[in-house]
């Protein structure tokens, strides 16, 4: 130091909202060593879980280190719960009064963070601040609480089937799509993603589940049925797959091209699948007669030749309407066969 002398510091703690005299009772300013202990302890009796409490005895633990070299003193300044011009004034007030009774060159500040560090310009314009001191609490209740539901929720989802099936099997699921596939991987995501979201938003997980309880138990039992349900299954595939290649090359020219060029390469596909899956059904039913067996599967053909020209007539326009005309005679035409097999 110049000349032997000390420098005289005087550490200073900040409550801006005034914990200490709403919860502990405590006047402010607190001034001295053996009264700022007294108020950290009386806080933190009151509200354990209270930061204010630690910044005062890190305050504490700063005066005993800085004592050893320095003419040191301490003391906390409170301000009001109405945090804001209010609870500054009397800050500002009670440093006066500190600095009046102890005559410091320096300020060292302790601080938990947060709003009581926005009182730096208010110190600063009275007396120059030597250090900084930020205490870091190491347990956080909110932290705490975090970690705790976030263990529960990852522990209940692991026991409970659907859960794991929705937190984890549809993630893993996306990121072995990504790796095998790379960047393609990312259309097939969001496809599933996006059917998932259908799915649940239009309340469709019955007609699933009851599709997959039907498919297994006619693994088990009717095994005819089993082996046209894979039938349909692969000619839905097959549809998809050929509608969704051939409209490729309508995306640029129209939304109703682009329909229609799907409808007119699959529509057929489909039709086999829905017969599969129709006649499946029926061979594993004792209810259904061997009449609406087939009718069913006519009718869908007279609607699907229907589609078909109809798409055609979009593709091509310079087709002759007749051709879409005679189609539909045609379809009427099964219609009524349908109804008469139903009925007879």
């Amino acid at each position: 130091m110049e000349d032997g002398k000390k420098e005289k510091i005087i550490v200073i703690c900040v409550d801006r909202d005034n914990d200490i005299g709403e919860k502990a009772g405590t006047d402010a300013p607190v001034i001295g060593r053996e009264d700022v202990i007294e108020a950290a302890t009386k806080l933190g009796l009151k509200d354990p879980g209270d930061t204010d409490f630690n910044s005062m005895f890190e305050a504490v633990r700063v005066y005993d280190e800085l004592k050893k070299q320095n003419d040191t003193g301490i003391a906390v300044l409170a301000g009001d719960k109405d945090v804001g011009i209010k609870s500054d004034r009397k800050i500002s007030e009670q440093l006066e009064s500190v600095l009046k009774r102890f005559r410091a060159n320096f300020v060292v500040l302790v601080s938990d963070g947060g709003e009581d560090e926005q009182v730096i310009p208010l110190i600063q314009s009275r007396i120059p601040i030597l250090s900084v001191k930020k205490l870091v609490v190491k347990q956080s209740i909110q932290l705490e609480s975090t970690y705790f539901k976030l263990k529960d929720f990852i522990n209940e989802s692991l026991e409970n089937p659907r859960m794991s099936r929705l937190v984890f099997g549809l993630p893993a699921l996306a990121f072995l799509l990504i790796a095998i596939f790379g960047a393609e991987g990312w259309r097939a995501v969001l496809g599933i993603f996006g059917a998932y979201l259908v799915i649940k938003g239009f309340r469709l997980e019955g007609y699933f589940t009851g599709a997959a309880e039907e498919l297994k138990d006619s693994f088990t039992r009717k095994r005819l049925a089993f082996f046209m349900y894979m039938l349909s299954i692969i000619f839905a595939t097959l549809a998809a797959f050929r509608g969704y290649t051939s409209m490729i090359d309508w995306f640029i020219v129209g939304l109703f091209e682009t329909a229609a060029s799907f409808i007119s390469a699959s529509v057929y596909y489909f039709w086999l699948a829905g017969a599969m899956l129709w006649i499946g059904k029926s061979v594993g039913s004792k209810k259904r007669s061997g009449r609406r067996m087939v009718s069913i599967p006519v009718f869908g053909f007279a609607v699907t030749m229907v589609l078909h020209q109809g798409a055609n007539l979009i593709l091509q326009p310079e087709m002759p309407v007749y051709n879409f005309i005679l189609t539909i005679i045609a379809g009427f035409a099964l219609l009524f066969a349908a109804v008469y097999i139903e009925k007879k």
